[in-house]
């Protein structure tokens, strides 16, 4: 298999996983005029030299190039106006998000966007094809001077349902509360490493660990190394988790050498290609793939199944069911009852200790397969001091923080004395700390853990139909 079509499949898998971050740049901002498209940069930057009689370069001037020029015939006494006549033209422009974005938006599995332009032609391309037009996106931006209620709006966590767009840059208003060069761009970094101004950790944490594909992105040489360098946990000739796939032609020569002398070509792939036409490839590919594994829709399910069929032999189980062998019996019953609700489950009765032939595969199935991790925690796991199914919790908390808009850990108690404090638990990770626990006493699900799966396997089949 060539390194292109490893590119491909390795974005999918992301994709499919819900972890992927498309961060899209001015390339990607075509809309619609007339019956072509244009990059809305260029219509800005061609506005801005027409109004300020600014020297154009041979070819189209962007908003950058134009402000560039600004800067260097007026100085600094008059760039603040700049904010509102940019403002201005985009307002008037009204401008339409064209084929690329909307292609990129069409890709559902994607629940989290960055947006490095000030407009806001990405949430209206996801709002058109997502939400029929109406504004169903939650949109957000970064300012290093945002107002105090602003940075309360943005620390309210996404809920699972929700498509976000975040203005890495700002967002277009009268007065400089978003980015229009090079030096704004690096004080909005800047602003981003210290305690004056930072994303909220529910934002900050996907983009320093989850795997992000950039679209059309201008990255000088300078910008890219430190974008990369502030995603990472580590030195990056070291860094071994997190992806970043690059799209387009913008990306320096000096950028690309540096990617390949100082980065693992696993964590840094690029592709070469007009991204109008990769989304448009990646939106045929992902379709292609999500028919290939859609399953029965809900509306045309056997009732007698509960909420939709369960998969076929062929298709590996979305739920795991975690228990200790003490526990077997009430996490037979626990399995049972999703299974009538509809949900396919892995309940593997096989007893596991590390080393075992099998060990990997079960581990593999917890960080890449299933979509609901079901921990059963008692009396049982309590006064054990070790034992394999602490390995399965901590795999499943540590990918948990990789999935952080939608739910992935159901913990359910099957003690008949519990009292709805998870604290009496000690032995499960933090992580579960923080979760809403089910109950099930011996095994057999109450009302609303009933109500709170039912819920999930709807939004799992949901997703697997689409």
């Amino acid at each position: 298999m060539d390194a292109t079509e490893d590119f491909w499949e390795d974005l999918l898998s992301h994709i499919r996983e819900q972890i992927l971050v498309p961060v899209v740049g001015p390339d990607m901002t075509l809309v619609k005029i007339g019956d072509t498209e244009q990059r809305l940069s260029t219509l800005i930057g061609q506005r801005l030299a027409e109004r300020y009689h600014l020297p154009q370069s041979p070819g189209m001037t962007t908003m950058g190039e134009a402000v560039a020029a600004f800067l260097r015939e007026r100085g600094q006494d008059e760039v603040e106006r700049l904010y509102r006549v940019i403002n201005d033209i985009i307002t008037q422009l009204d401008p339409v998000p064209g084929d690329a974005l909307r292609n990129l938006a069409a890709i559902d599995d994607v629940p989290l966007f960055v947006s490095t332009t000030p407009d806001r032609l990405l949430a209206s391309a996801v709002n058109d094809v997502r939400f029929h037009g109406r504004p169903g996106t939650r949109e957000l931006s970064f300012s290093p001077n945002q107002s105090t209620s602003e940075q309360s709006r943005n620390s309210e966590p996404a809920r699972r349902t929700d498509t976000v767009v975040l203005n890495l840059f700002g967002q277009t208003a009268s007065t400089p509360q978003y980015a229009i060069h090079e030096e704004d761009r690096l004080e909005w970094l800047h602003a981003l490493l210290s305690d004056a101004a930072s994303l909220p950790d529910w934002l900050a944490y996907p983009l320093k660990h989850q795997p992000m594909l950039f679209i059309g992105c201008e990255i000088p040489d300078w910008l890219g190394r430190f974008l990369l360098r502030m995603s990472s946990n580590s030195r990056l000739s070291l860094e071994r988790n997190q992806q970043f796939f690059f799209v387009g032609n913008s990306t320096s020569s000096a950028l690309s050498n540096f990617f390949a002398t100082y980065c693992r070509r696993t964590l840094v792939q690029q592709l070469d290609m007009e991204p109008a036409a990769f989304v448009a490839e990646l939106r045929t590919r992902w379709e292609q793939q999500t028919a290939a594994r859609s399953r029965t829709p809900l509306d045309t399910a056997d009732p007698a199944a509960g909420i939709g069929a369960t998969s076929s032999a062929a298709d590996p189980p979305t739920i795991f069911i975690s228990y200790m062998r003490e526990d077997a019996d009430a996490a037979r019953r626990l399995c049972d009852a999703i299974k009538g609700l509809g949900g396919d489950v892995w309940f593997d009765e096989r007893q596991i200790s590390p080393g075992d032939a099998w060990e990997q595969e079960v581990l593999t199935r917890i960080r890449k397969g299933v979509k609901l991790f079901v921990p059963v925690i008692s009396e049982n796991t309590e006064a054990e001091v070790e034992g394999y199914v602490f390995r399965e919790w901590r795999e499943a908390a540590d990918r948990s923080l990789s999935i952080p808009l939608r739910r992935f850990i159901v913990p359910v108690v099957i003690d008949s004395d519990y009292d709805g404090n998870p604290s009496r638990y000690r032995q499960i990770p933090q992580e579960f700390g923080r979760l809403d626990f089910g109950r099930a006493p011996g095994g057999d699900p109450d009302a609303r853990l009933l109500d709170m799966l039912t819920s999930e396997i709807r939004a799992m089949r949901r997703t697997d139909a689409a």
